[in-house]
């Protein structure tokens, strides 16, 4: 039987959310500066799904949520075109555990790939079919943001997902 928190109880639990950063994930700057300037705590550890992903005390919600990064549309779009199996195995494993994932995308828009605004020659067409499709299959979230709102998001999103799950939504 699940168990159910105090408001008291639940606030405590979110002062202690322990941001964990992929020790793969390498040009993150913009994310730990922002948890630093916000004294949010994170560690880098391999991540089996995602770029981030979060802990309170003992227990991990990495098969909870997770956020996979990518720092614009040309680095998605060569995990599309050069990469593709490898980043659709990482989410049909986290589809398999139950695992929510939100892509975060920096600095772009969906405008942004329907006016081909990366250098990659993947159509837009394609792009985009690839990104719906995803969304339906893999139960996946998109977001876009500007790279200086990317920490903020990321710890919003696992403030609020804790919040949730601790009142039992």
């Amino acid at each position: 039987m699940r168990r159910f928190y105090t408001d008291k109880e639940i606030q405590e639990k979110l002062k202690n959310i322990l941001v964990l950063c992929d020790t793969r994930e390498q040009v993150n700057g913009n994310i730990l500066s922002f948890l630093d300037k916000k004294k949010i705590p994170y560690t880098k550890r391999k991540l089996d799904v995602g770029d981030y992903s979060f802990m309170v005390g003992d227990d991990t919600f990495e098969d909870v949520l997770c956020v996979e990064r990518k720092a614009n549309l040309d680095e998605l779009a060569g995990n599309i075109t050069v990469d593709r199996s490898r980043l659709e195995n990482e989410f049909l494993r986290a589809k398999a555990r139950g695992t929510r994932v939100v892509l975060l995308i920096e600095g772009a828009s969906w405008e942004d790939i329907r006016a081909h605004n990366y250098i990659s020659r993947l159509e837009p067409k394609s792009f985009l079919g690839t990104l719906f499709s995803w969304q339906d299959k893999y139960n996946l979230q998109i977001i876009f943001c500007k790279p200086e709102e990317t920490g903020s998001m990321i710890y919003s999103l696992f403030y609020y997902r804790l919040r949730n799950w601790l009142k039992g939504d």
